[in-house]
């Protein structure tokens, strides 16, 4: 019945606050960051979700999704504007004061990181701060949803591009919906698969050490460029195929990788003071 509620729910707020990658998405980011969080950290992570799932064994795939649910219950409804940060796309950077004046994408991974770290917290408290940051920095590497872009004509936006009509591969969906979901599902059906697909052929060689700097600014303006230069870059028809799919497939990749890059070096730090 929750479940139920919570997708009725969708049909009456704002698109900008849909769902970002989608289940599989955020559970790749979060299976690559376990790879790569030390044992020390997922031993704390265990005994922290211990008073939860009932057990000391970790899947933070598990809880990856948890955040989209969240927000639809009493206690969450404040938490839907830290999934996403509108910086307009005709702008180069992200400017705390015109795009997070409210709780935004932003502030928000900065504000669960602090209490995560904080070992005076609250067991619940820390706990909610681990899977609000597991799900949001997945978020912050979602091109569209650290973008806007207004029509010139008409004066609406687009809501990071659940209001740009497409179809993809002869199927009716909308620009947001296509790097949600759409992408990594033609990629790959099976999320576990894409993780085996992204450890075998995407990580081998690369300097990780390169990939995990910068602060959750720089990730914002990273993921905002991309919208620009590339999921916005589709025919005017709204006709996205082979030659969209091509060019924004290798960016998916990169994106779900270095989010789980990221999120293990997260998880490291906040968790490292702590018992």
């Amino acid at each position: 019945m929750k479940r139920f509620i919570a997708i009725l729910s969708l049909l009456f707020l704002p698109l900008s606050d849909a769902w970002a990658w989608g289940q599989e998405g955020h559970s790749i980011v979060a299976e690559v960051a376990q790879h790569r969080i030390s044992a020390a950290t997922l031993d704390k992570i265990g005994k922290l979700l211990a008073a939860e799932s009932g057990s000391n064994a970790v899947s933070l795939a598990s809880i990856a999704s948890w955040a989209d649910d969240y927000k639809f219950e009493p206690a969450g409804k404040d938490t839907s504007g830290w999934h996403f940060v509108n910086i307009p796309d005709d702008q180069p950077s992200y400017n705390q004061a015109r795009d997070c004046s409210k709780p935004c994408l932003v502030s928000a991974i900065e504000k669960t990181k602090q209490t995560l770290a904080n070992c005076s917290a609250t067991p619940d408290s820390r706990r909610l701060a681990l899977k609000m940051l597991v799900h949001l920095v997945g978020d912050i590497h979602q091109p569209l949803h650290t973008t806007d872009r207004t029509d010139v004509y008409t004066s609406k936006d687009d809501r990071g591009g659940n209001d740009v009509p497409v179809t993809f591969f002869g199927k009716t969906s909308n620009l947001h919906e296509v790097w949600d979901t759409g992408i990594i599902m033609r990629t790959v059906y099976a999320w576990g698969s894409y993780v085996t697909r992204l450890e075998t052929s995407w990580f081998p060689g690369r300097d990780l050490s390169s990939l995990t700097g910068g602060s959750t600014a720089d990730w914002a303006n990273e993921a905002h460029q991309l919208a620009h230069d590339v999921a916005y870059d589709a025919p005017d028809d709204g006709i996205l195929g082979v030659k969209y799919f091509t060019k924004a497939s290798p960016v998916v990749d990169r994106q779900l990788a270095v989010a789980g890059v990221r999120l293990a070096r997260i998880l490291d730090q906040a968790m490292a003071s702590c018992s």
